[in-house]
């Protein structure tokens, strides 16, 4: 049998945060970036106003955050 390599990490833990360690995670990180930025901007666009975007994006924004560290603690090192 052979033995089980070990796979790289996505992530490097750095003072309770998490840093891009490979393309992997540099393309999580992508992605969550892109959705934090967009998802404010379309929905204020879409003729929404403060007080629904706050409402709305806010609790959206920490449901990101929370899967990002989900996922970056899973695949960290």
């Amino acid at each position: 049998m052979k033995a089980k390599t070990k796979k790289q990490a996505w992530f490097r833990k750095l003072r309770g945060s998490y840093l891009p360690a490979s393309w992997q995670g540099l393309a999580v990180y992508l992605v969550y970036t892109a959705y934090l930025v967009a998802l404010p901007l379309l929905w204020y666009l879409n003729g929404h106003d403060l007080w629904r975007l706050l409402t709305t994006v806010v609790p959206l924004a920490v449901a990101a955050l929370l899967v990002a560290q989900f996922v970056a603690s899973k695949h960290a090192r």
